[in-house]
């Protein structure tokens, strides 16, 4: 599952590679899942899809399922009531990468056992750079246990992106309830 930008003002490198991403997935036989929509880096993700003749499942809100907005050539388009349903119905169908709120829901549902879904994060022109070291302060100062960085991969090409898909292992995480349980106990007596 693709989460990625809409916006057609983007660099054209962004656009290239996430067209390139589409082709990759369609020639190595994933399909895409993504947001339904035409512009930015989910269209020409689809259409790298579509180049080369892979499947392309669109999800998108009644409002945005509009001419001129929708992408056309989906196999399948699901057309959900709200925003929350189309990235819960996303997050059903698959894992995902992509924008910052959407990679996090998926990293922590994985954390909780919500999902088991691979995660790459594909950090194109080092745009995710700031995101990654983020995510290992909160580890190295204790907000996170460092297995939440074996939640995801980091590829920097589309080819990288693919392998790491089909290679990738969810690690064994801490039980968080019964370490929470046990926290309260500890710090009650």
């Amino acid at each position: 599952c693709i989460f990625a930008a809409s916006s057609p003002k983007l660099a054209r490198h962004y656009i290239d590679a996430a067209f390139a991403l589409g082709a990759a997935l369609a020639e190595n036989g994933i399909g895409l899942v993504f947001g339904g929509g035409r512009t930015g880096l989910m269209g020409a993700c689809a259409r790298g899809v579509q180049a080369k003749g892979g499947r392309i499942t669109g999800v998108i809100p009644k409002k945005l399922n509009v001419p001129g907005i929708a992408f056309e050539h989906c196999d399948e388009l699901i057309v959900t009531e709200d925003m929350h349903t189309r990235k819960a119905t996303m997050e059903r169908l698959s894992g995902g990468i992509g924008t910052l709120e959407e990679l996090l829901e998926v990293l922590t549902l994985n954390q909780l056992g919500y999902l088991s879904a691979p995660v790459v994060i594909f950090n194109q022109n080092g745009y995710y750079d700031a995101l990654i070291g983020q995510l290992r302060a909160c580890v190295e100062q204790e907000f996170a246990d460092a297995s939440c960085l074996r939640l995801f991969a980091v590829a920097d090409t589309p080819e990288e992106a693919v392998r790491a898909l089909q290679a990738f292992e969810l690690p064994e995480l801490p039980n968080k309830i019964k370490d929470a349980i046990k926290y309260d106990k500890e710090a009650s007596t």
